[in-house]
């Protein structure tokens, strides 16, 4: 059997595959100029981790807990983790990769939160069929556990995980607010532990495999040969030759480290952030006109509705209200279809969010909006 190990694994080689100069670009993860060390929060992270994991090993009873703890959460709070693996699902399927995957609006001071960015990663990892990795949160991420150990809203004692002030945890179907920790936590912790190391030695694999330059096609956005720059100290960048013209005069553009100065710089590059917005919002759109339905969340899909109404393109409106209407659809034919009354009752509750923002964002494009209101009202009585 995979596991999930093995399928992050196949997930960067998949990635690689469909375009390697973006994943080049998802694992710079370029957004200013920084010092090595500056630009992402991978580096604290990969540094951190095996510290607390080997203080784990060394520490007995309640420090062990504690630290086990610690390294849990920290796992499971990486924006650039989320956005990397986001990415790489993306890229698999066709489309860019993005360093603000997982911003809540335009607004890019609004970070998601923890819950929210998972909700979003799900549906992108059903979408690149990574069902293994999707297991591997649903087993071992337990929010309550987190949040009651960073609010410090816990206690241990006789070998049990005891939360206050927080809603019980799931686990099998059973609610419960405390959990044995040699048998239920740390099992899971190995299990966090082994993932993490696989992300951060393939990360590094792929880094230090660029030992000299390679020429690869890209775009950026539009198509261009690219070089990727290597060295003996592994990924350097990337240089696109005569890719601007000032005065009559070509030069290069790019992003590359800066040996004498020691920092990552942008080179003849636009960061002209309403064009970037306008190419991922076009391409989830994309995403979305391309699947058949939404299958494991649809928090991304209702995210990218509010992100289309912010901007208020009529184009983009369009597209959102027939994607609104098509998943809408396809759970009211189900539900048509549905002969056990029971299944059949819970279906007006997953159509309405649909319809109703379809209705609210889309009506200027109904050719009988009356009806449509009527459609909704008997929805609502039977909800």
């Amino acid at each position: 059997m995979t596991t999930p190990s093995e399928e992050l694994k196949s997930l960067f080689s998949e990635a690689m595959a469909r375009s390697e100069f973006d994943v080049v670009l998802t694992i710079l993860n370029y957004r200013g100029i920084s010092s090595a060390n500056l630009n992402s929060n991978l580096m604290e992270w990969f540094d951190a981790i095996p510290f607390y994991y080997k203080l784990f090993n060394e520490l007995e009873e309640k420090e062990k807990a504690r630290m086990g703890l610690q390294l849990y959460s920290t796992f499971f709070e990486n924006s650039d983790f989320y956005n990397i693996l986001g990415s790489l699902c993306r890229i698999k399927l066709g489309y860019k990769g993005s360093s603000y995957l997982f911003w809540k609006t335009k607004k890019y001071e609004r970070l998601l939160g923890i819950g929210e960015k998972q909700e979003f990663l799900l549906e992108l990892l059903a979408d690149a069929e990574k069902t293994i990795l999707i297991d591997f949160y649903e087993k071992n991420h337990f929010k309550e556990i987190r949040n009651t150990f960073f609010h410090s809203a816990y206690s241990i004692e006789d070998g049990d995980y005891v939360m206050h002030d927080s809603e019980p945890m799931n686990i099998e179907g059973v609610l419960k607010k405390s959990f044995d920790i040699e048998e239920f936590f740390y099992p899971k912790l190995e299990e966090v532990f082994n993932l993490f190391q696989t992300f951060k030695d393939t990360y590094w694999e792929i880094f230090n495999s660029y030992q000299k330059d390679k020429m690869v096609d890209g775009s950026f956005p539009n198509p261009c040969e690219v070089t990727i720059l290597g060295s003996s100290e592994g990924l350097k960048g990337f240089r696109i030759k005569n890719a601007v013209n000032f005065y009559g005069k070509w030069h290069d553009s790019g992003i590359w480290y800066d040996e004498k100065y020691k920092f990552w710089a942008g080179h003849n590059i636009n960061m002209y952030f309403d064009r970037i917005e306008d190419i991922e919002i076009d391409e989830q759109l994309q995403r979305f006109e391309n699947k058949d339905d939404i299958t494991k969340n649809n928090a991304d899909f209702f995210n990218l509705v509010d992100k289309v109404v912010e901007r208020n393109n009529a184009n983009e409106i369009v597209r959102a209200t027939q994607l609104l209407l098509k998943f809408g659809d396809i759970r009211k034919t189900k539900m048509d279809t549905e002969e056990n009354i029971y299944k059949k009752r819970s279906f007006p509750k997953m159509i309405l969010p649909y319809y109703r923002k379809a209705l609210e964002i889309g009506s200027a494009f109904f050719k009988d909006v009356e009806a449509f209101k009527k459609t909704i009202a008997g929805l609502e009585v039977e909800a």
